[in-house]
């Protein structure tokens, strides 16, 4: 949008991207997609670190549910505003991805937010029309990446149909 910020974001990102790409960026899940992809790669190595998103922690383990006790209870106790929760199963919803474990296959679909859907730009407003666009584009390629099945993408593209006639 022309905008001063504009510039200065990318000269920050140009200047600090190859600092994030060394120290960071193996800790670091950029979207659900990344997430999918290191899934993938513990299911079939074994291994994958901890990874932070903003305030959202996610990892796997092979250990006992006693030790990962532990380790939380630690980490809860380290400081008081650190409060974590615990979420263990073979299913959890973590950024825009839904990701199930069943027996050892990855079943990944698209996660919805309550607070979220079906709200996007109104069709009505004065944004430049790129942004409408951009909101038709994303929906389709993040259901096209999250869906493990056909029957479930046809679901997302039914609540894509219904989330646009809602916007306007």
């Amino acid at each position: 949008m022309n905008m001063p910020t504009t510039g200065i974001s990318k000269f920050l990102d140009k200047s600090i991207r190859p600092i994030f790409d060394k120290h960071a960026r193996s800790t670091t899940i950029i979207d659900g997609v990344d997430l999918i992809h290191r899934l993938e790669t513990y299911t079939t190595s074994g291994y994958l670190k901890p990874k932070t998103y903003v305030d959202d922690i996610f990892f796997t383990s092979n250990g006992s549910l006693e030790s990962i006790d532990q380790m939380l209870d630690g980490a809860n106790n380290f400081h008081p505003n650190i409060k974590l929760l615990r979420q263990i199963g073979r299913s959890v919803p973590f950024l825009d991805v839904f990701i199930q474990n069943s027996n050892g296959a990855l079943i990944t679909l698209m996660f919805h937010k309550e607070a979220a859907d079906p709200y996007v730009v109104p069709f009505g407003s004065d944004h430049p029309g790129h942004i409408f666009g951009n909101a038709v584009d994303t929906a389709i390629t993040i259901a096209v990446r999250y869906s493990t099945t056909l029957s479930q993408f046809e679901e997302e593209i039914r609540k894509m149909k219904l989330m646009f006639l809602y916007n306007g």
